[in-house]
């Protein structure tokens, strides 16, 4: 069975419910992967968005916002060799 991808969803990782849609290797067509939205509470989000993540964007500052950018780059960045062998599916 495929792993399922999870979504960062009201502030935690959660895999989707159902089969999902499957995800090829795009040389072999072997499916690496699903993902899918079933089974996630869109109202629940969006009230997280109002309530969580606007308000903490809301108070930082641009220069703030382009620090915590850089620092997913970097995360990213330090990470990338292990995105290597995906990338190459």
């Amino acid at each position: 069975m495929p792993e399922k991808l999870t979504n960062y969803a009201l502030g935690k990782w959660v895999p989707h419910e159902g089969p999902g849609e499957p995800q090829y290797d795009a040389i072999t067509g072997e499916v690496i992967c699903t993902a899918g939205s079933e089974g996630l509470d869109f109202a629940a989000m969006m009230d997280y968005a109002r309530r969580v993540g606007g308000p903490a964007l809301r108070k930082m500052t641009f220069y703030e916002r382009g620090l915590m950018l850089k620092q997913l780059a970097l995360y990213l960045h330090e990470r990338r060799k292990s995105y290597y062998p995906l990338s190459y599916r």
